[in-house]
């Protein structure tokens, strides 16, 4: 099979590996839909617990798609089996937002395509810059909703103390234990997002705890400025 590359979103630089299903549709003929949905929990799986359920989903639609999956090499394209953590993986794909962008520029001639895709990167980044600079945030307004999210979601935890940074979080019949000086729950959320998870949100918010402090230094709004801080130089005119 041949195989293309890809980003999970959600899955902030190392791009994903994900096998086109699409483009195997008539190999994989039984029910291609299906394996699609089940490779994408895989990939965003944060543990191994919960791959290894996707996987035996995924066999009993097709035992062929596992085999591929074993030879490629499940750290290619899982979190769970990840070497890194997000902010170290790439999961944005910024040619899917250029090529949506130049839709009715690409029969333009050589100059003036070019001149078009400058002053629509130079737009994009003045823009964004903008954003941050008028920001009132820590960190980006993505992680913002993220902390906000697994805040509402910590409400309804019971933390228990062991020591002064470890400590179990009971989350109806699941418990997990959350270690805030390696910035690690058995979750798997934590240490992969860099953002701390629901479970870890619990003991921040019971002892009030700086919630930003056990967040990546790159989801920074000092980070995200820097990000925009080259400037993107227009093109002068041909004949000069």
């Amino acid at each position: 099979m041949e195989s293309n590359f890809n980003c999970l979103s959600r899955s902030p630089s190392l791009c994903m590996y994900v096998p086109s299903v699409e483009q195997h549709k008539n190999e994989l003929h039984e029910e291609p839909k299906k394996i699609k949905e089940v490779y994408f929990a895989l990939a965003r799986a944060y543990t191994i617990e919960e791959f290894n359920r996707h996987m035996a989903k995924l066999e009993t639609i097709d035992s062929r798609v596992k085999t591929y999956l074993m030879d490629i090499g499940y750290d290619k394209f899982s979190q769970a089996y990840s070497k890194t953590n997000r902010t170290t993986t790439m999961t944005l794909n910024i040619a899917e937002s250029v090529n949506a962008s130049n839709k009715h520029a690409r029969d333009l001639p050589v100059v003036n395509l070019l001149d078009f895709m400058t002053t629509l990167i130079q737009k994009w980044n003045y823009t964004n810059q903008k954003d941050v600079v008028e920001s009132f945030m820590k960190i980006g307004v993505k992680y913002e909703n993220i902390l906000a999210d697994n805040t509402i979601l910590s409400q309804t935890m019971t933390v228990l103390l062991s020591t002064q940074f470890l400590h179990l979080v009971i989350d109806g019949q699941t418990r997990n234990v959350v270690r805030l000086h390696e910035k690690n729950c058995t979750c798997g959320r934590f240490q992969l997002d860099d953002i701390p998870c629901p479970h870890a949100m619990a003991v921040i918010q019971k002892f009030h705890m700086d919630s930003y402090k056990y967040c990546s230094d790159y989801y920074s709004i000092d980070y995200l400025l820097k990000t925009y801080e080259i400037p993107v130089n227009p093109l002068s005119d041909e004949t000069t």
